[in-house]
């Protein structure tokens, strides 16, 4: 059997404690009732520019979208919004899978967006101090996993061709700053769960 990538997303730190419950009750009831493992970044394990942590689901597809549903309503929990309401929820990708996903004239995003309902937006650059780019995605709590499904198995399918291998998810410092950009945070800064429809500027 292949290599089954994880999925994985950001979500901010102070949201940790909330994803973990006490004395891990929370994580261990989502790794026991979805059959998926799911792990946060520990100190080392992101660089020190990145402000969220990294949350990494591993398992079987299913178990992976159980999983990933439930670390999406802990972080609605914590910032009181309903399942049927949108909001932003941000997962990390390669950088050099971005291409991939977007798709010739953005053939690939257009139709995952489609399918899922929900709005895709592909950061520019890549987070600061890592080989990855973040994506965030708007949309419904079902919206939300249908899209971080249909993304990661690009990526899946990338893994089965041999365009991408284990060690493209795996933190490690970009070579002399290759691919690391500033770019105002490089999405770091991003929080991993926002009110939708709460734009700046006057009501239309």
């Amino acid at each position: 059997m292949n290599y089954q990538v994880p999925w994985r997303c950001l979500v901010p730190a102070d949201a940790v404690s909330f994803i973990i419950g006490k004395g891990g009750a929370n994580i261990r009831q989502m790794c026991d009732t979805s059959g998926a493992d799911v792990a946060i970044s520990k100190e080392g394990e992101t660089p020190d520019t990145l402000a969220d942590k990294i949350v990494t689901i591993s398992g079987l597809v299913d178990q992976k979208e159980n999983a990933c549903g439930q670390v999406i309503r802990k972080l609605r929990q914590m910032q009181g919004v309903e399942d049927h309401e949108p909001a932003v929820f941000v997962i990390v990708i390669p950088q050099n899978s971005a291409p991939v996903i977007i798709g010739a004239k953005g053939a690939q995003i257009k139709s995952i967006m489609e399918q899922s309902g929900a709005e895709i937006n592909v950061g520019r650059d890549a987070i600061m101090g890592m080989n990855d780019q973040p994506i965030s995605i708007n949309g419904t709590l079902e919206q939300v996993v249908s899209a971080v499904s249909k993304l990661n198995s690009v990526l899946q399918d990338m893994v089965d061709r041999g365009r991408l291998t284990q060690r493209d998810f795996t933190f490690r410092p970009p070579d002399n700053g290759a691919g690391a950009f500033s770019g105002g945070g490089g999405g770091a800064a991003a929080p991993a769960l926002a009110p939708s429809p709460a734009a700046p500027g006057p009501a239309v």
